[in-house]
């Protein structure tokens, strides 16, 4: 390691826990930036077991980033892990930590190496090393490693929690030099109706009943602890949510979807942490060649809000669409997916979260490609309301032929599919964050009140699949949208195995 400098010598040791000077080390190197009163808690529990809950914009990515800098700079030989459900979102502290680095004398001479493939890892000159890839099922791509310390980051998307248990697994063993190593394992995540997350975080609440707070520490910060945020900034994201989701999103507090007509166990089941692991091995092969047709955004706040997979020829294909001219995660925003219907249980390929921006063309221009791409037999459009003309304005502007659906009409139908499917566990669905909280929380009741264009589209793809043509029946281009009003309901779609 090069000759630290006399600045080293003294910010470094700060940042250990035991000298408390976190905050000084902090300014030091990173930019004159210094913690707020949580992001310094965070950093200095004892605890090797933490729940960081978060509302939107309080801080938690770099909260993550600047603990697990300081960890690695001042602890030689430490080793890190930042991940997640997503690529992208195992990376957002990687993009902040980069932006400390870049060009700040005080930092680049305490780095050995930066690489991005086939996974981002930071390597530091006292040995240190801190790598940022997605867990995948049952971390599935982290088997095998040991680590000092490792973030889970929007851990209550996993509903069942069993990615946990492994990942705990790996903080174990001593570092080169002898010293044992940390151990501490960190969720982050903004609050799910995950059982285990709810468990896990009362167990670092003092007076709860479960509580044992020698191993585990519990925190909550919202979106108004953040002191750095203007008030017309925060008052922009309250105009994003409904009264129910400003208590999840941004006062960082459980939800309760009680009422919810998809039971959560059931859409548990349905939610595919694979179908998210092909599309990361497609697009970050060891052989640094990506595969064609896999396409993904994630949106740093609101999660995934594109996933396409690739056409297989052979295979059917229904989409659908819900139109919407404003931006996600408000209701109103357009929606379109695509579902391989081929065998069951059906899969969802597609998914665009679109950024209408006051417009419907966003919209159009989507769910025209998918029908390029996956060459639908069936392809529906929600037309009530306001949207009744849209079918027409496909026709006529983008030349599209689509399936008008009409909800007024069909409503209770398509719920009703879309029940049958969920609890039959007809679907298999990825992990994508907006997705699984519009269905978790949708309920009759709530309806005009909470966004739900997801929830219908995905109400209008169960409903398709009864009337679309099983792999053998006579050509499914003959399946128009006259012969798709007229066909029955298939009895046995949803028992096809």
């Amino acid at each position: 390691m090069n000759a630290l400098t006399e600045a080293d010598k003294t910010m470094l040791p700060l940042a250990l826990r035991k000298s408390k000077g976190f905050h000084l080390a902090c300014k030091w190197y990173l930019r004159d930036w210094e913690p707020l009163w949580y992001q310094y808690n965070f950093h200095q529990a004892p605890q090797l077991n933490t729940v960081f809950l978060a509302g939107i914009a309080a801080g938690k990515t770099t909260s993550v980033a600047a603990s697990y800098l300081l960890d690695c700079l001042s602890t030689p030989y430490f080793r890190a892990l930042n991940t997640s459900v997503t690529a992208k979102q195992a990376e957002l502290p990687f993009e902040m930590v980069m932006s400390w680095i870049e060009g700040n004398d005080r930092l680049e001479h305490l780095v050995e190496d930066i690489s991005l493939r086939p996974y981002p890892t930071i390597k530091f000159k006292n040995y240190s090393e801190w790598v940022f890839r997605t867990a995948g099922k049952d971390a599935r791509f982290i088997r095998g490693m040991e680590f000092d310390r490792l973030n889970y980051d929007e851990a209550g998307l996993d509903y069942t929690g069993e990615t946990l248990k492994v990942l705990r697994g790996r903080l174990r063993g001593t570092r080169p030099d002898g010293t044992t190593r940390l151990g501490r394992l960190d969720v982050t995540t903004s609050p799910t109706d995950a059982p285990w997350l709810r468990e896990r975080f009362e167990r670092g609440i003092e007076g709860e009943p479960r509580a044992d707070l020698k191993n585990y520490y519990a925190l909550r910060v919202t979106t108004f602890d953040n002191t750095r945020l203007t008030q017309e900034q925060i008052q922009l994201m309250e105009d994003e949510y409904s009264d129910d989701m400003i208590d999840v999103e941004m006062r960082a507090l459980f939800p309760d979807f009680g009422m919810s007509l998809f039971p959560k166990s059931h859409l548990a089941a349905c939610t595919d942490q694979s179908i998210n692991d092909a599309m990361e091995m497609a697009l970050r092969p060891e052989d640094g060649k990506p595969l064609r047709g896999y396409r993904t955004e994630v949106h740093p706040r609101y999660g995934i809000t594109l996933f396409e997979l690739p056409y297989e020829p052979g295979h059917i294909y229904i989409i659908a669409g819900d139109p919407g001219t404003d931006s996600p995660p408000k209701r109103n925003t357009g929606v379109t997916m695509a579902a391989d219907i081929t065998t069951q249980p059906m899969r969802i390929v597609a998914f665009n979260w679109c950024d209408g921006r006051g417009s419907y063309a966003p919209f159009l221009q989507s769910f025209k490609y998918l029908m390029s791409k996956y060459r639908p037999v069936l392809k529906g459009i929600d037309t009530t309301g306001t949207q009744k003309a849209i079918d027409e304005l496909a026709f006529e502007n983008y030349g599209m032929h689509v399936d008008g659906i009409n909800f007024n009409g069909n409503k209770d139908a398509m719920l009703n599919c879309l029940i049958n499917d969920v609890t039959e566990h007809n679907w298999k669905i990825p992990v994508i964050r907006g997705l699984q909280r519009q269905m978790s929380s949708y309920s009759r009741e709530n309806d005009k009140k909470t966004a739900q264009d997801i929830v219908m589209v995905m109400a209008q793809l169960s409903y398709l699949a009864r009337f679309a043509p099983e792999a053998g029946d006579e050509n499914p281009a003959d399946y128009t949208g006259a012969n798709f009003r007229r066909r029955k309901i298939r009895s046995n779609r949803g028992r096809r195995r």
